[in-house]
């Protein structure tokens, strides 16, 4: 799937003609991965469909087609939201899915699957846009989890509450930084000072920023450090977003770059290994289940003893979350399934 999916990686012929039982996993794991209309696309551009199975083929084509026709609605949505805050002079980019179906940097509009639109705004213009978009019908998407609402400064997350219009497909984020408090990769101001204008006046990040905050975002929100592994959604944007000298720049990168890269050269013998134990490891985790699900039980019992801790501390100094959570106890067991599930 890797060499498959790598702009220009010569995918080895002897996979072909393959068992049944290969193009399952394939499945399988593009479905997990996300990058199923990316596989569909690899495959027809590496001139490699006439060894896929007739009725998988379709199935890809169908998974495509749809995808095309959502991302399609969710442009559209992206060109009235970015009137509606260029009309108004707010100050603002769009961001991971969204930029790459502005940029499209590769077929992005039938390959990348794409969930809500991420817009980050300038904190001074950030509760005015997203009133903006309510006054035109927008309405707050309600969290039933979110227990910690109004306990702590609104300032403590990423971005406002979700919304969502009934006549549009996705939901928008408004974002007043894209990492964690504590993290300043990438600054919001920085971002913003260095974006850039499509031709149908849409802004999104630079080039870049949009592959520095492809990897950070998945090695910080969605826990792909912690978790040492990669996704191959977010591997898609980084291969097709980074510079021609990106070896170079890779040495003088950050912590959190070098391993995402350092886990991508196991796929890639043209990236350099900064952290041989954690490529290693990688390995395991992937020649392995018992490893893999060892190495996960370890992950998530420490991260779960810790946020047990934070969430108890929490509960006897705030009047405001323990009468939350006193109030919904069956929320609080589905809450820790899904916390246990990640």
């Amino acid at each position: 799937m890797a060499q498959l999916l790598h702009p220009t990686a010569v995918v080895d012929a002897s996979y072909f003609p393959s068992p049944q039982i290969f193009w399952d996993r394939l499945v399988q794991m593009g479905s997990s991965q996300l990058v199923l209309p990316s596989i569909y696309k690899a495959l027809k551009r590496k001139k490699l469909v006439k060894y896929v199975p007739k009725d998988l083929l379709s199935y890809l084509k169908e998974i495509t087609d749809l995808n095309l026709k959502r991302n399609t609605a969710i442009l559209k949505q992206i060109n009235f939201l970015s009137e509606v805050f260029n009309r108004h002079q707010i100050d603002h980019v769009f961001v991971k899915g969204a930029a790459m179906l502005i940029i499209k940097p590769y077929d992005a509009l039938s390959e990348r699957m794409v969930g809500d639109i991420d817009i980050l705004v300038i904190e001074k213009d950030l509760l005015r846009a997203q009133q903006l978009l309510l006054d035109i019908g927008f309405e707050v998407v309600s969290n039933e989890f979110n227990f910690t609402k109004g306990v702590f400064s609104e300032y403590t997350y990423k971005h406002l509450e979700r919304i969502a219009h009934p006549n549009y497909i996705a939901a928008v984020e408004i974002h007043r930084r894209l990492l964690p408090k504590e993290n300043h990769l990438i600054p919001p101001r920085d971002i913003l000072e260095n974006k850039a204008q499509s031709k149908q006046k849409q802004w999104t990040p630079s080039k870049q920023d949009l592959w520095q905050h492809a990897i950070l975002n998945w090695q910080y929100n969605d826990n792909g450090m912690a978790r040492n592994v990669l996704a191959f959604r977010s591997l898609v944007d980084v291969l097709y977003l980074e510079s021609m000298d990106i070896i170079e720049k890779l040495s003088k990168s950050n912590y959190a770059t070098k391993h995402f890269y350092s886990l991508l050269s196991l796929y890639y013998s043209s990236y350099k290994t900064h952290f041989n134990l954690k490529k290693l490891v990688y390995k395991w985790q992937l020649k392995s289940r018992a490893f893999d699900k060892l190495h996960s039980f370890f992950r998530i019992f420490s991260g779960f003893i810790s946020f047990g801790f934070s969430r108890t501390f929490l509960f006897l100094c705030s009047k405001t979350y323990r009468k939350r959570v006193l109030s919904n106890p069956k929320l609080i067991g589905e809450r820790i399934l899904i916390f246990w599930n990640k």
